[in-house]
C-alpha cells in the first residue's frame, strides 16, 4: 500500500532536476530579451542621432547657398550649427559647359556634441547651383563670354538648317 502510495505521487509533481532545466532555460532567454531591448535602444538612439545630423547638414547648406554672392560663397566661413557645434566650410566652384550653372564642390567640417553623441567629422557634396550673377565675376566672365557666343554661332547654324529645308 505504501508502494501504491508513492507511485501515485510521483506523476503529481515536478523533479528537482526538471525545475533546475526550466530556471536555466528562463534564464538564458531573459538575459536575451533584455540584450534585444538594448541593442534596439542604442538603434534608435543612433539613427536619432544621424538624423539630426542629416537636417543639421542640410540646414546648413541652404544656410551657405542663400548667400548670391560669388566672393562670400569663394572665400568659404564658419556657420554654428544646433546638433553638430561649430562647421567651417570651403567650396570649390567649376563653371559648367550650361551657361550660369555651376558645379560647387561644398567641403563641411564639424567639431560634433558630445551632449548629444555626435562626433566630429567632414561632409563632403556635389551639386550644381544656377548661379547667372556669377557670371560677372572675373573668374568666369571670360569663360561665360565664350559660351554665349558658342551658344549664338550654334542657333545661327540652326537657323541656316532650317532656312535650306
Amino acid at each position: 500500500m505504501i508502494r501504491k502510495r508513492v507511485e501515485k505521487n510521483r506523476g503529481r509533481g515536478f523533479m528537482l532536476i526538471e525545475v533546475l532545466i526550466a530556471l536555466a532555460l528562463f534564464g538564458l532567454s531573459a538575459v536575451y530579451l533584455v540584450d534585444g531591448a538594448f541593442v534596439a535602444a542604442r538603434t534608435i538612439r543612433v539613427m536619432k542621432d544621424t538624423r539630426e545630423m542629416e537636417q543639421d547638414l542640410l540646414w546648413v547648406r541652404g544656410e551657405i547657398f542663400k548667400e548670391s554672392d560669388y566672393e562670400k560663397i569663394k572665400d568659404g566661413g564658419e556657420i554654428q550649427a544646433l546638433s553638430m557645434g561649430e562647421v567651417r566650410w570651403e567650396t570649390e566652384v567649376e563653371m559648367t559647359d550650361v551657361l550660369d550653372v555651376y558645379q560647387v564642390n561644398l567641403m563641411l567640417e564639424y567639431e560634433g556634441n558630445e551632449e548629444l553623441g555626435i562626433e566630429g567629422g567632414e561632409s563632403i557634396s556635389k551639386m550644381y547651383l544656377f548661379r547667372p550673377t556669377w557670371g560677372q565675376n572675373g573668374d568666369f566672365s571670360s569663360e561665360r563670354g565664350r559660351l554665349l557666343e558658342d551658344k549664338r554661332d550654334k542657333i545661327r547654324e540652326i537657323q541656316e538648317q532650317r532656312r535650306r529645308q
